[in-house]
């Protein structure tokens, strides 16, 4: 073994109990030896180094420390799902308000609503006649464009919550029909309700809105009525041209 082997070796393994390098290390006093020597001295001050006492329970104390970084993390974690989820609920709840608010204020809620006060007005049983009725819409300084339904026994004008609108009740096979008219209301398209029982429909028109509903009475009469009044207030539906 010459000594850049014998170097080599110790600075990979200075506590080798090789014989080999034992026998080159004292063959070799004046190079190998000190070379020996002060890497043994710099193993023993790095094991001095390294020699610190561990305290009493470090290793429990250690273990507890992590647990609690770990239970620490868990409550975080479980605080932030826990917030979302509240702040979920915030946002549904809210939307249900807002739906619910929405509905109360909807045409047909308002509609129903107001009826209470007009219930007399179902048991009226003599026809008007049509100046009697086109009176009543020009109070609403509206004016019909075709003839009045048959039938009508109640026109007056009113508020519908806040919509200025005529009220009007036509009876049709002895089954009265309310239809309540909101000129400027304007709607999106025509659809039905049922609230509080009351079976109505939300007709779309021209220049208003037309609500028609009733309580009991039949399909065919209520679609009777909804298309008479929507003659009335918007004229009859123009006829198609045949081609010759």
């Amino acid at each position: 073994m010459n000594c850049l082997d014998f170097r080599r070796r110790i600075g990979a393994e200075p506590r080798s109990t090789d014989p080999d390098l034992l026998a080159h290390r004292d063959s070799c006093r004046e190079g190998c030896a000190g070379f020996w020597q002060r890497a043994q001295r710099f193993e023993d001050d790095l094991e001095a180094a390294m020699a610190v006492p561990v305290p009493d329970g470090l290793a429990d104390r250690i273990l507890l420390a992590q647990a609690t970084g770990e239970r620490r993390h868990q409550v975080r974690r479980r605080r932030s799902w826990m917030a979302i989820a509240a702040s979920l609920l915030i946002v549904l709840a809210g939307a249900g308000m807002f739906w619910r608010q929405a509905d109360l204020n909807s045409l047909p809620a308002l509609a129903v609503a107001h009826m209470p006060e007009e219930m007399d007005s179902l048991t009226m049983t003599r026809p008007m006649t049509d100046a009697q009725v086109e009176a009543g819409f020009a109070g609403r300084s509206a004016t019909l464009k075709g003839p009045a339904p048959n039938g009508v026994t109640y026109v007056r004008d009113c508020m519908v919550g806040p919509y200025p609108a005529v009220h009007a009740v036509t009876r049709m096979d002895d089954e009265p029909v309310v239809a309540l008219y909101v000129p400027g209301k304007m709607g999106e398209r025509d659809a039905s309700f049922r609230r509080d029982g009351w079976d109505g429909r939300e007709l779309a028109l021209r220049e208003g809105t037309l609500v028609v509903m009733a309580q009991g009475a039949s399909r065919h009469t209520m679609d009777a009525v909804a298309r008479a009044w929507r003659a009335a207030i918007e004229g009859p539906a123009p006829q198609a041209v045949g081609r010759i």
